[in-house]
């Protein structure tokens, strides 16, 4: 009996140690599986908040090709503006020197008659 009595406690002690190291490595396991799963959760939440961030830029991209379009009609238009005041300005020009020639057409026509009838006189 003294003989069986180290066996049992060796035995019951290789027993604990056994069960003890399952249990640890079926916890580490779980620790594992929750840190993976919390992985994956962190690196949806990140793929998610860089598609929004893409998304965000090209919308200010599209802003930003929208006001530079607008800003180069705007410009356009200020020199078709500036463009068509030049054109009526040189017609007014162009104008204004027709009836001065006209004026002084007439003007140079009274005195060639008023020449001819001195003359004839």
């Amino acid at each position: 009996m003294r003989v069986g009595v180290p066996i049992f406690l060796f035995l019951a002690a290789a027993g604990f140690h056994t069960a003890l190291t399952a249990s640890l490595e079926s916890a580490e396991k779980e620790d594992t599986f929750v840190g993976l799963e919390q992985l994956s959760d962190l690196q949806k939440r990140d793929q998610e908040e860089f598609e929004a961030a893409q998304m965000s830029e090209a919308v200010q991209d599209e802003n930003t090709e929208e006001e530079n379009d607008t800003q180069e009609e705007d410009m356009n238009r200020d020199g078709n503006v500036e463009a068509d005041q030049h054109e009526s300005e040189s017609d007014e020009d162009v104008d204004g020197m027709r009836q001065t020639r006209e004026h002084l057409e007439a003007n140079v026509e009274e005195a060639d008659e008023t020449t001819n009838l001195a003359e004839v006189e």
